[in-house]
């Protein structure tokens, strides 16, 4: 009975937005009353509940609870350390102050966010929502049967909403493509008019080397995790990529300095060959780690040459060949928690626990 009850209240969920979304697509082509809300920012400042129990809740820091109402009927909104995306409608009264709104079901990410955090609840409480009124820059929006209210602060987005941080100023190291549908362009320069490089699926990490303010979006300069194109992408599309140790790593990655400059967390041997047939022997390393799988590991080769092998995000993405190698061919594979790496004839054998610790 349960079941057939969520199912039937899911129903009419989605046929209010549908009768909400026609009667607006007819009020939309009316020049005379245009949406006030159209590419309009806001951040979250609280949600009224009419339950005594729930009260007024406030998020932990506005900042991290944004949105944007795109004129094109689009909304984005960060919540905490997810994102969510959909379609909005708004149908506004006589004096365009108030009237009727709703949400299309949004398609949110499912990152876990440190609590307390209303991530979940935004994100769930949107297709309930049924009215708007603006009022001195706030924007409250009403969830049907008195369910409560989310009031909202205006924004402006070139001086309020700055873009993304990179690594240097405490940025996340890496991203990961959020849309919900189709593929992410990745830009030659920051505009939508700008030729497409390659496209990029949901789930795709991408290293952060940096974000700008745009006109229409803020742009972030990135290139696909291990290497390839380097472009730029709209930032609305991403958010922070969780490492293997479950947190999203900010600030830079610290470990090939330290690595270079012999400040190792570990040291100890693992097997490696320098030569095709060789047989495999204890090799000395010293590894610097950053945390999350971000780590540069130093390998003395049998002919006391070292070799750097450089891992992010738990992967090992490369080593520091040169020209007089030959820039010779990285490939890797793994079993279980051993990498199994070859540069070229060399082969080394190195354990996730010289990447993680313990």
């Amino acid at each position: 009975m349960q079941r057939i009850l969520q199912i039937l209240t899911a129903g009419l969920a989605t046929l209010a937005w549908l009768v909400a979304a026609a009667s607006l697509a007819t009020a939309a082509v009316d020049p005379e009353t245009p949406s006030p809300l159209a590419d309009s920012y806001w951040h979250l400042v609280e949600f009224q509940s009419m339950s005594d129990r729930i009260g007024t809740l406030k998020p932990e820091d506005p900042a991290l609870y944004t949105m944007h109402l795109a004129a094109d009927g689009t909304v984005t909104m960060q919540l905490n350390c997810n994102t969510a995306q959909g379609q909005w409608t708004a149908e506004p009264s006589a004096d365009i102050k108030n009237g009727r709104f709703a949400f299309a079901p949004l398609a949110a990410t499912q990152a876990i966010c440190p609590p307390p955090s209303l991530d979940e609840r935004v994100a769930k409480d949107a297709a309930y929502i049924r009215g708007y009124l603006l009022k001195d820059d706030r924007l409250f929006l009403s969830l049907m049967a008195d369910g409560g209210i989310y009031v909202w602060q205006r924004l402006d987005q070139q001086t309020l909403v700055p873009p993304p941080l990179a690594p240097e100023d405490g940025g996340p190291r890496n991203w990961q493509v959020t849309l919900h549908s189709g593929v992410l362009n990745l830009r030659q320069e920051p505009a939508t008019t700008a030729p497409i490089l390659a496209t990029f699926d949901r789930g795709t990490i991408l290293d952060n080397l940096g974000c700008e303010p745009g006109e229409r979006h803020d742009w972030c300069y990135v290139q696909p995790l291990g290497g390839g194109p380097v472009g730029y992408v709209a930032a609305e599309y991403l958010q922070p990529a969780i490492s293997p140790s479950g947190e999203a790593m900010t600030g830079p990655d610290d470990s090939a300095l330290r690595a270079g400059q012999g400040d190792f967390d570990a040291t100890g041997s693992i097997p490696c060959a320098q030569e095709r047939g060789q047989p495999m022997r204890d090799c000395t390393f010293g590894v610097a780690r950053a945390g999350g799988g971000y780590a540069t590991v130093i390998v003395t080769r049998p002919d006391n040459v070292t070799r750097a092998i450089y891992f992010r995000m738990g992967q090992p993405i490369g080593a520091d060949t040169s020209e007089a190698d030959g820039y010779p061919e990285f490939h890797v594979t793994k079993e279980n928690d051993l990498h199994f790496i070859r540069i070229g004839d060399e082969r080394y054998e190195i354990p996730d626990a010289v990447i993680f610790g313990g």
